[in-house]
């Protein structure tokens, strides 16, 4: 199924604006039926400035665990670089260590 170029324009302007969607269209919905029903004005002011509170709170909190996250993967690589060193040094000089062994001849008694 395809979908029309206007369509995806639009939902991809959707996309990178979704904040101010997601803050304005409350709003808007209040503004509008305000007169009609003011409890559901009321209740969609108070999803505007909830969701803008929670998004701002887990905001922090994700940005604090992607941050301890990036430095684990960063100490786990350094680690494993290490491990890789020390485990290529250690063949490295078991071999040179066999090389420099002189051969002792074996007498003829």
């Amino acid at each position: 199924m395809r979908i029309p170029r206007r369509l995806n324009a639009a939902l991809d302007g959707a996309a990178r604006n979704a904040r101010v969607i997601l803050v304005v269209l409350p709003l808007v919905v209040a503004a509008v039926v305000v007169l009609w029903m003011p409890a559901l004005a009321a209740f969609a002011v108070g999803v505007g400035v909830g969701g803008v509170v929670v998004h701002v709170r887990m905001s922090a909190r994700v940005a604090r665990l992607r941050a301890e996250a990036d430095d684990l993967l960063r100490e786990n690589g350094a680690l494993r670089h290490e491990k890789t060193v020390i485990a290529k040094a250690t063949v490295t000089s078991g071999s040179v260590l066999t090389q420099k062994l002189p051969s002792i001849p074996e007498e003829d008694g």
